[in-house]
């Protein structure tokens, strides 16, 4: 009976291939991975919690700006810190844990989602039409 835990496929064929691949730092650094054991391939608890905690505020962040008048400032301000949080928390997850390379990459693919919406929440932070004369 499967236990609902996520282990190597045995027989895919693909047991001398490493189980993560490289991470490459924000500055391009390539630090290995140690490969996954078959039985710690999960986030901690604790990277689980921040990023509940942080998808949960997201969350209420979101509904109480929308109903913001559209180009609020506070409201960009918020929702790009809010979307920041989940990215960091996203990450988080990848540094805390040693998950297969797929994941890893999944990962890396969120985090950069909330990355670049923080950065077009931010951009609306400031007032568009300075020119009042």
């Amino acid at each position: 009976m499967d236990d609902g835990s996520l282990s190597p496929a045995q027989g895919a064929g693909r047991e001398d291939l490493p189980a993560t691949a490289p991470v490459v730092d924000r500055v391009g650094a390539q630090a290995q991975r140690p490969l996954a054991s078959g039985t710690d391939v999960r986030a901690s608890n604790k990277s689980a919690r921040a990023w509940e905690a942080a998808y949960r505020h997201y969350g209420s962040t979101w509904e109480l700006t929308a109903r913001s008048p559209k180009g609020d400032p506070a409201a960009a301000r918020q929702m790009a810190a809010a979307s920041a949080a989940v990215a960091s928390a996203w990450r988080q997850i990848a540094a805390a844990t040693t998950l297969p390379w797929w994941t890893l990459v999944a990962l890396e693919a969120a985090a950069s989602a909330f990355e670049t919406q923080a950065r077009e929440y931010k951009a609306r932070e400031k007032p568009s039409g300075h020119d009042h004369g």
